[in-house]
């Protein structure tokens, strides 16, 4: 069975049951939770204001099949609906993409990322994608700073699409991991109506039949759980994983204020999207391709409107001879007149 099957919708739940599976027990476990999609469908459609719980926890709803990527006209929000200045995703065009030599957008240095190397985790199928949230309090999770980021952001969640919801030039690549971060001094439900509520990571995956070992070791990472999560509902709990080893090369990315991907598609996202990907293996793809969540999850790409794509220079071209040469020149002049007039005001007081 191919990663592209087409899978039936799930339409409902068998009884709410939940298999667990606690890595740190390392045993199995059953609990009752209440699955009912017309119970969540009532609550976001009692009010046109209705807001996402605190459990949203970054761009897909928790348990929430009262939406399906097979209709986005039918998508709960306004900016869903009707569209707004910066909806997400996009197609990135490479010669419109503005290296950001004067720090326009990215101006806070290198991106710092702390604390990705052990991070605990609680895996589930929520009936859209297979997302992984951070467990503890907020103060023990993963943090990213820098680059575009005036703030420093936790990490909430990451999760998958596939295929991939952003293009580059065109082209999109067969998956695409997604890490959701929410600014450290918002919490969720204030993040959601703030313009840099959010920071999302976008890595691109290709698929090989054959890898290295440096990555065999991120298609192992993933592969120990994914099969712990093929039907809605699976959840597993208690599960470290390194996830710098989802990460690519850390300095070249693009970065422009996007949106959300899905209901409510709110424009509060900094974007952050490595343009080189990493691998996994075709068998660890295969896997994704059935897990019960429907045949695609990413939403379509956006019209441009109001995005600028930004992308840092070089390391080693922090600014170009040219511009530099200019930046001199305009010193020497304003040097120059500064003494003209110290000069002249000098002359004229001595009279």
């Amino acid at each position: 069975m191919g990663p592209f099957q087409m899978f039936k919708p799930q339409e409902s739940f068998a009884d709410g049951t939940l298999l667990e599976y606690n890595f740190r027990t390392q045993g199995r476990q059953e609990e009752k939770i209440d699955l009912n999609p017309l119970a969540d469908q009532q609550r976001l459609s009692s009010s046109a204001d209705a807001k996402p719980t605190e459990d949203f926890a970054g761009s897909v709803i928790k348990f929430g099949p009262i939406w399906s990527y097979n209709d986005e006209s039918s998508w709960p929000g306004g900016f869903c609906k009707v569209g707004g200045k910066r909806q997400s995703p996009i197609d990135i065009q490479s010669k419109n993409v503005i290296i950001d030599f004067e720090k326009q957008f990215i101006k806070y240095g290198k991106l710092k990322y702390k604390g990705y190397e052990a991070v605990l985790l609680t895996g589930i199928n929520n009936g859209h994608t297979i997302q992984f949230s951070t467990e503890g309090d907020n103060s023990m999770h993963p943090t990213l700073t820098g680059g575009p980021l005036k703030h420093d952001y936790r990490l909430e969640q990451l999760h998958f699409h596939w295929l991939s919801e952003h293009a580059v030039n065109g082209a999109k690549f067969p998956m695409e991991i997604h890490f959701v971060h929410v600014r450290s001094d918002l919490k969720v439900s204030e993040a959601l109506n703030k313009r840099d509520g959010l920071a999302i990571v976008s890595v691109f995956c290709n698929v090989k039949t054959e890898l290295k070992s440096e990555e065999a070791d991120t298609s192992e990472e993933l592969m120990q759980h994914i099969p712990l999560l093929m039907k809605t509902a699976n959840r597993i709990s208690g599960v470290l994983m390194d996830l710098e080893k989802l990460i690519p090369v850390k300095d070249s990315y693009y970065s422009y204020l996007g949106s959300l991907t899905s209901p409510e598609c709110n424009e509060v996202v900094v974007w952050i999207i490595y343009d080189k990907p990493i691998h996994i293996s075709d068998a660890l793809y295969r896997v994704f391709g059935n897990v019960g969540v429907g045949r695609h999850n990413y939403r379509s790409l956006q019209r441009l409107s109001h995005h600028l794509v930004f992308q840092p220079p070089p390391a080693l071209v922090a600014t170009p001879v040219a511009v530099q040469m200019f930046s001199d020149a305009v010193k020497v002049i304003r040097n120059l007149f500064k003494n003209i007039t110290s000069f002249v005001s000098r002359g004229l007081h001595s009279r």
